[in-house]
């Protein structure tokens, strides 16, 4: 039966594990001059030997005829421990035997003495996966094992290992693999397997392999099933890549601010069946290369790359902002988190291309404008401040209010009066451009004086009859006020945006409305969205920067809840009921139980 390479070829001593010699050295020493430990706990990511250097570390506390810390491979417990004859070396799959009751049944077997051995050794893999409960049922026998008991635990996410545990072992940590060791170790065994792996297969598989000696093993025993001639080009079909030149075209897309090239690029890279979520990677890692070829002695960092690619970082990133690098990175960075929930992977890279390709000047000056179509002169003005919160302004209404007397007279002038009204908007740009007075402070005190200026003419005096129409013209109300808010307007391109980013919160807010009292942002959206949003502080703080992306306002949000607004409307219509008949001459009493009016 064929075996896959990296079982083939796992290391048998500790003089054959590569890129851990700190480690090898700590634990053949200790073997060496009998200072063994009880528990070890073995951490690093995936393919660096935490498992492999286990095994040895239990052979060698067994060996009869150890040679330097290593096992000698020749005697009865090293071959029983390698052909499964000898039930001294328990290796443990955490993540299938995470109850408490496996702990137990272990915790009871330490209690016997090994068959043929000197030591019974626990191999605990992947032990973060233990439960709660299991942890805590193994932490007395972890502290205090019997004397004959050695327990290794090996973890990928150390994180997720409780202090209590970590406390009780020898911690060692094991790190990725340097390339060079990664592309010597690949290239010897392909020389024993007969196999003609060129230097740059080599240095590619390494480099795919991102520190794992497994992975780089995994990638070789691919490619030698199609051919025994490796090199690069085979190598990148097989592991699903392509040259890294479409990475140059991307950026160097990118840098120029064409989006359309650059997302060409990507259209045909997917043509290809190369991963988008990979090709997101490469990309993150392409810029870092970027940052530091601009750094000065940042060529030194650049590890992973062939001369000539790194003869090309250095020539464009001397080309290059050096803010670029970072902007691009956190960029795609983003997007790469997006595409850990759930969206869709190349909408969300393409969103990230289109937005790197705008300059970040020119993004940050850029604000998003939502005026009303009835205004023509002052749009330019609206689209610096679409939220001039002045009392005789309505920031989402269908048509700008202007003072009552300028109504009058508008009557009987002609059509092109309404470019007389340009000077009521001039006090507001004045501290936008000074910078030296918030947007909301001028608008007020300098456009009282234009109104008796505008009403020269008499007929005011002349009309007492109708004092209903003038006197109480439907006064305009704030937007400010509580009672009748007004409907805000980039709410539709809020709600559209979050379809994209957030597909959840947009099916509780896809039919929702929203007002805007002046301070705050009302989201009308049922009684399950309100309780939705209470308990998830994340999506708030998402719906507030959609809302500052789209309107150029940073506001808090809130419920609207028209029912408690009809409530008090109703309220206060039954008060004026009464106080009118209490006008009339009418008794009025309210009684206490039903509270409504009795005529005598």
């Amino acid at each position: 039966m064929y075996r896959a390479l990296y079982r083939k070829w796992r290391p048998q001593r500790f003089e054959d594990v590569v890129g851990q010699r700190a480690v090898v050295a700590a634990l053949k020493n200790q073997v060496a001059a009998g200072r063994v430990g009880h528990a070890y706990l073995f951490t690093g990511v995936r393919g660096t030997g935490k498992t492999t250097c286990a095994k040895i570390f239990a052979k060698a506390v067994n060996c009869l005829h150890p040679v330097g810390g290593d096992p000698c491979g020749e005697c009865e417990a090293c071959r029983g421990i390698d052909n499964g004859s000898i039930l001294d070396v328990v290796e443990m799959d955490a993540a299938s035997n995470n109850g408490v009751d496996d702990i137990r049944d272990l915790r009871d077997e330490t209690a016997y003495t090994p068959s043929a051995c000197n030591y019974k050794v626990y191999i605990i893999d992947e032990v973060h996966m233990l439960s709660t409960a299991a942890f805590n049922a193994l932490l007395k026998t972890l502290e205090e094992p019997p004397a004959h008991v050695i327990f290794i635990l090996a973890t990928t996410e150390i994180q997720k290992v409780p202090a209590t545990i970590l406390s009780r072992c020898q911690r060692y940590d094991f790190t990725r693999i340097e390339p060079e060791d990664i592309a010597g170790r690949v290239s010897y065994i392909a020389g024993q397997e007969g196999l003609e792996l060129s230097d740059d297969g080599a240095a590619l598989i390494a480099r795919l392999a991102d520190g794992a000696l497994r992975d780089a093993l995994s990638i070789l025993d691919t490619c030698a099933g199609v051919s025994a001639k490796i090199d690069a080009d085979l190598v990148r079909r097989m592991a699903g890549v392509t040259d890294r030149s479409y990475l140059f075209r991307i950026s160097d897309a990118l840098a120029a601010g064409q989006g359309s090239e650059a997302l060409a690029e990507l259209a045909a890279l997917r043509q290809q069946s190369v991963d988008v979520k990979r090709l997101t990677e490469e990309l993150i890692s392409h810029y870092r290369c970027l940052m530091l070829a601009a750094l000065p002695g940042g060529q030194g960092l650049l590890a992973g790359v062939s001369p000539e690619e790194e003869a090309r970082y250095l020539e464009k990133a001397a080309a290059l902002p050096r803010q670029e690098p970072i902007r691009a990175i956190r960029a795609l960075g983003g997007a790469l988190e997006h595409m850990a929930r759930g969206s869709d992977q190349r909408i969300e890279l393409e969103l990230a291309l289109l937005a790197l390709a705008d300059p970040p000047q020119a993004a940050a000056a850029q604000p998003v404008v939502y005026a009303p179509a009835a205004q023509t002169a002052p749009a330019a003005q609206t689209a610096a401040r679409p939220f001039a919160s002045a009392p005789a302004a309505r920031p989402f209404a269908s048509a700008p209010v202007q003072p009552q007397p300028v109504q009058a007279q508008s009557v009987a002038e002609p059509p092109a009066q309404p470019v007389q009204a340009a000077p009521v908007t001039e006090p507001d740009t004045a501290p936008l451009a000074g910078q030296d007075a918030p947007h909301w402070e001028a608008p007020a005190p300098q456009m009282a004086p234009e109104a008796p200026a505008v009403s020269e003419p008499a007929p005011v005096e002349e009309a007492p009859a109708a004092p209903a129409a003038q006197a109480q013209p439907a006064p305009a109300t704030p937007a400010g006020t509580a009672d009748a808010p007004e409907p805000f307007g980039p709410w539709a391109e809020v709600v559209r945006k979050m379809q994209d980013a957030d597909p959840l919160l947009y099916s509780y807010l896809k039919k929702s409305k929203a007002y805007f009292d002046g301070t705050r942002v009302l989201i009308d959206g049922g009684k399950t969205f309100r309780d939705f949003i209470r308990s998830n502080k994340e999506s708030r703080r998402f719906i507030k920067t959609l809302i500052l992306k789209t309107a150029g306002i940073a506001v808090p949000i809130g419920p609207y809840e028209p029912k408690a607004a009809a409530e008090a409307a109703a309220g206060s219509t039954a008060e004026q009921s009464l106080q009118a008949l209490a006008e009339r001459g009418l008794e009025v009493t309210i009684q206490d139980s039903e509270k409504r009016p009795d005529r005598r």
